[in-house]
Order: structure tokens, then C-alpha cells, then sequence
């Protein structure tokens, strides 16, 4: 069972201890004072974070009422030896799933889909639609991560997939017949378990019900309207010269991460420039192109102690009060961390090419939390 061990992993980042140190970080953020010095503090952390991994990449993004600075760490490649920029492409694994929550969410407002509508309305004739004590999925709950799904397909494991690349062959076939069998744990609606099947199945019901690509449809409805027009799934010949190749954590380069019927769930690529772009967008109090899909997804959808879940989004809030979105994620290569704090206008992207995810490593989640912390108080210099 190598591949699912690998792929149970994927995505998952730790997530409940990142939760407990989200609402349980000791600094007082009121008790903060301006020292000029979030630059230098942030060159520390990203210092801090390659003293342990050699041959890393890592880019960090910062967002402080309507500016962004981006710092690079690092080596792009083995051949490219200078430090990654705002240019410099990674895989974005599950934060994905926020790009596929302000979908549905443009879609909804556009009248396209409703929230509350049944799976069952989308799925090809003859497809079974889980269900549960007679409650039947909606699209909400695959967003919400409440619709009673496991983590991932009973049957991924099956499909011809390696541990180099779990989920490159898993069909839209394999997706129906693994919702003919599947068993719910929760009736939908009651309970969130995080899962990638779910945001993976939500993902290609909104490209089969509009009959777009999956990736064409993210890009339609949140990449172009914000001009983001480095985030995609593939890549073109000079976008791929930007991508920083993926490390396991011993340090070896490892295969890029592909996706067919569960890209909802984690196949996109970015880079800080347009990570900033998405986080200036959520932020902002004026109305960007879209910003009443960027309102719904970020709405507290399913409430739960001292947060909630979005569309896509985790909702914290922290022991000082603060408000925080924010999303992680993970590939064999790769890590990733997107938050802002829309009440003091900051917000704060790291990407790096290291596979921290298979070694249980949530330290840049928690270097992210802290400059998000420190942005609300501290001037870049």
C-alpha cells in the first residue's frame, strides 16, 4: 500500500496541529510595536527555513495595505542557481481548493448553479449520488467539506497510480464508480472531515455542468478577471522554464504532480506575483471585477469553534481576536501557505519547492501565521 500511504499524505499538511497552533499562538498582537523590520524579520525566517533544507527554493509574499514585496531564498534549480522571484512557478496542491470554492461561488452568483442544488443534478445519467439517512450531497457540503466523504476515493489506490504521481490517472470513470460504493461517515451537512475527494468530484461537476475544462473555467471565472495569468495546470514551454523543479525532503528532485478527474482538489500552479493579486482582491473594500464571488466564498459557510469553513477557505480566529482565512497544501515536491487578515489589510504567500508535507513539517505554515502577524504592526522597513 506505498501509494496510498503517499497519497494520504497528499494535502493533508498536518492540519489539525496547524489548527491548534492557529488558535493557540501565545504573541499578543496588541502589545506589538513598529520596528521597521518585517523585511529583515522575514529574511530570517526564510534563512531559517533552508539551514534545513539544501537546495531549496522558497518565495515569500507580503501584502501590507495595497503593497506587496516579494522575497526569494535560495536556488530556482540545481542549474539555475539565483533565488526564485515573483516570477517563479511551484506547484499550489490544496490551495486549489480556494480557487475551486470562488468558482462555484461566480457561478452561483451568476445564476449558473445554486449552492444548495444536489449533486445528483450534475452527474452523467446513471451515476449514483451518494447518500445518507435519506440526505443527499449539495454542492455547498463538497465545498464545506460536509458532505460525509472520506478523505480520498476507496478506490485510488487501484487505478494504476504511483507514488510518484498519485493521482495522474485517476478518471472520471473511477470517480463514478468509486460514488457507487463509497460510504458516507456523516450524514451531509453535520460534520467536517477535510477531503480531497470531495473538493475533487465539486471540481468536475462545475466543468461538466458548463461544459469547460476544468482549468479554462478557474481561469474564466477568478484568474482572468484578476489578471492572474500565471496560474494554470499547463504549463506553457516558457512557464515551465520558470518552474522551480520539486524536492522530496531527503533534497532529491521528484516527478511534478498531475491530475485528471481530481483537479478541483489540487492541480493548479502559481507564483507570488499572482498569489498577491488574489490576496489584494480579497482584501480590498472597493469592488473588484470579482468581488461578490470573492464575499461568498470567504463567508463563514459552516461555523465551528472559534472559525469556520468558507468555500475553500479555513476560517480561524485567533486567542488576540484576529480574523484569519487561510489555506495550505502539499505535493510530493512541494509547499505551500495563503492567508490574509482582511481587517488590518495584510496577507502573506510562501511557496516553497520541498515536499514538507511527507515529513509531517508544518514550520512554513507557522513562519506564515507569524508575518501575518507581525504585517498588521510592523512596516516592511
Amino acid at each position: 500500500m506505498l501509494i496510498g500511504c503517499a497519497v494520504l499524505v497528499f494535502i493533508l499538511v498536518t492540519f489539525g496541529a496547524l489548527l491548534v497552533y492557529v488558535l493557540h499562538e501565545q504573541h499578543a498582537y496588541n502589545n506589538l510595536v513598529d520596528t521597521h523590520d518585517l523585511s529583515q524579520r522575514t529574511a530570517q525566517l526564510g534563512v531559517n527555513y533552508l539551514a534545513q533544507r539544501p537546495h531549496a527554493g522558497l518565495v515569500i509574499g507580503v501584502y501590507q495595505q495595497g503593497r506587496g514585496n516579494i522575497c526569494g531564498f535560495g536556488e530556482v534549480s540545481a542549474s539555475q542557481t539565483n533565488p526564485p522571484d515573483g516570477q517563479t512557478l511551484f506547484e499550489l496542491g490544496s490551495i486549489t481548493k480556494v480557487l475551486t470554492g470562488v468558482t462555484l461561488a461566480q457561478l452561483a452568483n451568476a445564476g449558473v448553479v445554486k449552492l444548495s442544488d444536489p449533486i445528483s443534478m450534475y452527474l452523467p445519467p446513471g451515476v449514483v449520488a451518494p447518500q445518507k439517512n435519506g440526505v443527499a450531497i449539495t454542492l455547498e457540503q463538497l465545498a464545506t467539506h460536509t458532505a460525509g466523504l472520506p478523505r480520498l476515493p476507496p478506490n485510488l489506490a487501484y487505478t494504476g497510480t504511483n507514488a510518484a504521481n498519485p493521482y495522474a490517472r485517476y478518471s472520471a470513470s473511477d470517480l463514478y464508480q468509486s460514488l457507487a460504493t463509497v460510504t458516507l461517515s456523516a450524514v451531509p451537512g453535520k460534520k467536517s472531515d477535510y477531503s480531497n475527494y470531495g473538493f475533487g468530484l465539486l471540481g468536475h461537476l462545475l466543468a461538466l455542468n458548463t461544459g469547460l475544462p476544468f482549468e479554462t473555467l478557474v481561469k474564466q471565472s477568478v484568474c482572468d478577471p484578476l489578471g492572474m495569468t500565471d496560474t494554470v495546470i499547463q504549463l506553457s514551454t516558457e512557464q515551465r522554464n520558470r518552474l522551480s523543479p520539486g524536492h522530496n525532503p531527503a533534497g532529491q528532485v521528484v516527478p511534478n504532480w498531475d491530475m485528471d478527474a481530481l483537479a478541483g482538489c489540487g492541480a493548479f500552479r502559481a507564483n507570488a506575483r499572482d498569489l498577491l493579486a488574489f490576496i489584494a482582491a480579497n482584501v480590498a473594500t472597493n469592488h473588484a471585477p470579482i468581488y461578490q464571488a470573492l464575499a461568498e466564498a470567504r463567508k463563514n459557510h459552516f461555523k465551528q469553534l472559534a472559525g469556520g469553513i468558507g468555500l475553500g477557505w479555513q476560517i480561524s480566529q485567533t486567542v488576540d481576536k484576529r480574523v484569519i482565512h487561510w489555506h495550505n497544501g502539499g505535493t510530493g515536491g512541494y509547499y505551500s501557505f495563503l492567508a490574509f487578515d482582511r481587517e488590518h489589510q495584510v496577507g502573506v504567500v510562501l511557496l516553497s519547492n520541498y515536499g514538507d508535507a511527507f515529513a509531517g513539517d508544518n514550520t512554513l505554515d507557522k513562519a506564515g501565521l507569524e508575518i501575518l502577524k507581525l504585517a498588521g504592526k510592523v512596516s516592511w522597513q
